[in-house]
Order: structure tokens, then C-alpha cells, then sequence
């Protein structure tokens, strides 16, 4: 890592990045190169920065691998077998403030929440040229505001507690409200401040999509379901469960899919490219971007990191999930294209995890509806288990249980177990058992230290690693 890999040092260019590790995904081009010393002029320089901005969420140093990744890979889910392996250190908490994975996720989150702040601000003051540019632009910063409150949303959740009573006053990150100057001092603000700033671009990027003229995008883009589906998982979060019902049903209602019921359904949304009924928001991959040491499926089956057959287990044997997980179909979910070696698109929200925030926030609420609970539960678990007999599902307070553990079935391999376990408090067993009864909820990630030891303002979190396991 060098000095440039700091949070404020200068890039020469929004795409041209360069690193030692091979990574396709990053290769500068005509349409993502935009200089920052230039303006951002016309609706075509809004869009190639925004195609960079996807281009950074999407690289394996960040959603396209270590964020997912880290989700999973330290929690009760997992095992590993190669110890040289790729996330070894992570999976064993041998940590330290120079490991490379932590530091990408910082670099690469950064770096997208700041191209997203130059493309606010710019567009913010765009000089109109017809009715249709404008909303062009507009229709730019809506995506450029979601994805920097989604980065913002990781980050916090990696390098800050999670978001309660007792943790809200404690250091989170650092927040970006405008691009900050090259050498400019910043300190990191509570966990609260963290999580407001998310909401408020959250309804910001909600305001420029009703914008007259502004057009939803795909679902490889952070689309209008998207953005709903951010703001649930966020007051999900927060125990905020009224305002996760109402979200989780606005990127339901706006996504218009369905969850599918077949294991054919199943595999194929995560051996084929093909867009899912399920999708929400997906890292999208090309039918030429073929797998590397740096992907998701060849960590999950060559690196040595798989589910263990502990999580495995807990599936029944009719569920349709099992048609990717165990026995001889190594990988997982992350298998990717078996015929060429492609991985498959990789998923950021999908409708499940939207009837699942429902399912929770309903059993949690200040007036539970365990009714209500158990209905949103059983959108996922009959759809994945034909043979689910729900009368095996009390409607009252051991639905939780229940709900849970769908989470943790359902979003195996997703990132999800990780985060869930810190807000959650739960006690778990990690590295195989090598570590029991471990307080996750209290661990955090140090800040990298060429962040710390770069000299503008960033402090370390005070005795981060006597939260380790032992």
C-alpha cells in the first residue's frame, strides 16, 4: 500500500489506479477516466463518473469480494482448510492494522463515497442545457447519494460498533458530506452522526429519483428498489422497527419479483448471469470476466473456505438450497459458471432479506405481531422448504429463533453473518470451533494504520484489540 491509498491523498484519476495485484476490473478506459482536476461539463462526464464510481463498489477489493467476504468468513458459518490461504488471518483473527483485506475495504470505500461526493456537488450546480440533461444529471447524483450512504453503511459496521443506545456515542468513521481537499485534517464522529448522515443521503437519494424526469435504472445499478432496500436493512439496524416494515414493503412493492420455489430457480441464480426475480441490487459480471486468484468462488473452494457442515445440517433435507450447498458442489453459491469459469453476479439485496427484515421487525417491535412475524418468515422458509410444516412455527416470542436462523440459511455467503451476529449480540464459536463464546458484538476492525500514521486527523480505535478472541 502506498501514501495514495490514503483516504485524502490527490488520485491523478478517477479510474487510474494502479496496483501490483492483477485486477481487469480496474483497467482505465475512455468512458471511466475523468481526472479530478477537470469539471465535471457534460451529462456524458456525469456518467463516465458514475460508471467509475460502480467500477470501485464492484472491485474485488470491495463488494466485488472483501466486503462479502468479511461477512462471512470470521463467523460460526465457515471453516477453513489451507492456511496460506487467502482471509486465513481474518477467519482466525490474527489481526493486525496492516492487513491487506481491511485496508482495501477502507481505500476502496472512500474512494467511492468521495467520487460520489464530487458528482453531488458538481451536479448540484450544473448548468442546464435542456429539461432532459438535467434530469440525466439528477438521475446521477440519486445513484451517487445511495451508494455513498451503502459504503458508508459497510464501513461504519467494519471500524464502529454497532448502532445502540450504549455504542451511539462511540467512534464511528469519518464522514463526507462534500469532496475534502488533498491534506485537509478530519477526525472520526460518533456512530449516531454515522448512521444520520446515511439516512439523510438515503432521503436525499429518494428526492432526486421523484424529480420530474428522472428514470429508474436496472438492478445492477442502485435503483429506486435499491435505495428502499438500503433504508431498510439501515433502521433494521437501528431497531428501527416500524420504519424497516415500511421500507422493506416500498423495495418489495417497487422491485416487483418474486422469490423462486424450484432448486432449478435456485441454482440458477447463482450459476448463470441471468437477472433474478429475486434481485434487487447486483455486482454485475460480464461473460468475459473470467475468474482470478482474487475472486469470490475461488476463495470459497481452492482457498479453502467453505461452509461447515455444522451450518450445513441445520438445512432441512427437502430444502431446495441444498441443491448448491454441501455434498460435492464445492463452492457453494459462489461456483459461479462451471462450463467457463465465470463467477456469477453477486447480490447486494435481494428480495428474500427485504420479507426477512419484515419477519423481524414485526417480532420486535414495541407491540409485537408475531402473527404478522411468522406470515413474512414463511415468504422465504415454504418457498425454499416445500415440506415445511408451519405449524412447527409457534406464532409467539420463539419465532425470533426461527427468524434467525433463516437469516443465517437463507444469506449464507451473502456477507451477512458477520453484521448480524455483532447487532444481534449473539455469543458464537469461531475458526472451527478454535475460539468459543466470543462477544463478537464488542469487536471491531482497527483503523489501517496508513490511514492512522498518514497525519490528518484520524485516530485509532482506543484498545480495539483486546476484543479478540482468545
Amino acid at each position: 500500500m502506498t501514501m495514495k491509498k490514503i483516504l485524502f491523498a490527490l488520485l491523478t484519476g478517477w479510474m487510474a489506479i494502479s496496483f501490483t495485484a492483477c485486477d481487469d476490473f480496474l483497467t482505465e478506459t475512455p468512458s471511466t477516466s475523468v481526472p479530478t482536476e477537470e469539471a465535471l461539463v457534460t451529462t456524458q462526464d456525469f456518467q463516465n463518473a458514475l460508471n467509475g464510481v460502480y467500477y470501485t463498489l464492484g472491485s474485488y477489493r470491495f463488494l466485488g469480494r472483501d466486503v462479502l467476504a468479511i461477512g462471512d468468513a470470521p463467523t460460526d458459518i465457515t471453516s477453513h482448510s489451507v492456511a496460506t490461504s487467502h482471509f486465513y488471518d481474518i477467519f482466525r483473527y490474527q489481526i493486525l492494522d496492516t492487513n491487506s483485506y481491511i485496508e482495501e475495504i477502507w481505500a476502496y470505500g472512500y474512494w467511492a463515497i468521495d467520487r460520489c461526493a464530487r458528482i453531488i456537488k458538481e451536479g448540484t450546480s450544473f448548468k442546464e442545457v435542456t429539461k432532459g440533461d438535467l434530469a440525466e444529471v439528477e438521475g446521477c447524483i440519486a445513484q451517487a447519494y445511495a451508494i455513498k450512504a451503502l459504503c458508508s453503511f459497510y464501513l461504519t459496521n467494519m471500524f464502529g460498533l454497532p448502532y445502540s443506545e450504549a455504542n451511539k456515542t462511540t467512534l464511528g468513521i469519518v464522514n463526507v458530506t462534500e469532496p475534502i481537499p488533498a491534506y485537509s485534517q478530519v477526525s472520526r464522529v460518533s456512530v449516531e452522526q454515522n448512521y444520520s448522515l446515511i439516512l439523510d443521503d438515503i432521503t436525499k437519494a429518494k428526492e432526486y429519483y421523484a424529480k420530474e424526469g428522472v428514470e429508474n435504472v436496472g438492478k445492477q445499478y442502485m435503483n429506486t428498489a435499491a435505495v428502499a432496500a438500503l433504508e431498510a436493512r439501515v433502521k433494521l439496524y437501528m431497531k428501527n422497527y416500524e420504519g424497516a416494515i415500511t421500507a422493506a414493503q416500498e423495495a418489495i412493492t417497487l422491485s416487483g419479483g418474486t422469490i423462486v420455489s424450484t432448486k432449478e430457480d435456485y441454482k440458477n441464480m447463482y450459476t448463470t448471469l441471468a437477472v433474478s426475480t429475486e434481485d434487487i441490487f447486483f455486482i454485475a459480471k460480464a461473460e468475459d470476466d473470467y475468474l482470478s486468484a482474487n475472486a469470490l468462488n475461488t476463495l470459497w473452494n481452492k482457498y479453502g473456505l467453505s461452509i461447515n457442515s455444522a451450518t450445513v445440517a441445520e438445512y432441512s433435507p427437502n430444502d431446495i438450497r441444498l441443491a448448491l450447498l454441501g455434498g460435492t458442489w464445492t463452492g457453494g453459491k459462489m461456483r459461479g459458471i462451471t462450463t467457463n469459469n465465470q463467477i456469477s453476479n453477486l447480490p447486494v439485496f435481494r428480495l428474500p432479506e427485504m420479507y426477512l427484515i419484515q419477519a423481524e421487525a414485526y417480532a420486535k417491535q414495541s407491540t409485537p405481531d408475531y402473527g404478522k412475524a411468522k406470515e413474512k418468515l414463511l415468504e422465504v422458509a415454504a418457498k425454499r422448504n416445500p415440506n415445511l410444516d408451519d405449524n412447527e412455527i409457534a406464532e409467539d416470542q420463539t419465532v425470533i429463533d426461527a427468524i434467525d436462523k433463516e437469516r443465517k440459511l437463507e444469506l449464507v455467503q451473502e456477507g451477512h453473518r458477520f453484521f448480524d451476529a455483532r447487532r444481534l449480540g449473539k455469543i458464537i464459536s469461531v475458526a472451527d470451533g478454535s475460539y468459543t463464546n466470543f462477544n463478537i458484538a464488542k469487536f471491531v476492525y482497527p483503523i489501517p494504520s496508513f490511514e492512522v500514521n498518514s497525519g490528518f486527523g484520524v485516530i485509532q480505535t482506543e484498545g480495539w484489540s483486546n476484543n479478540l478472541p482468545r
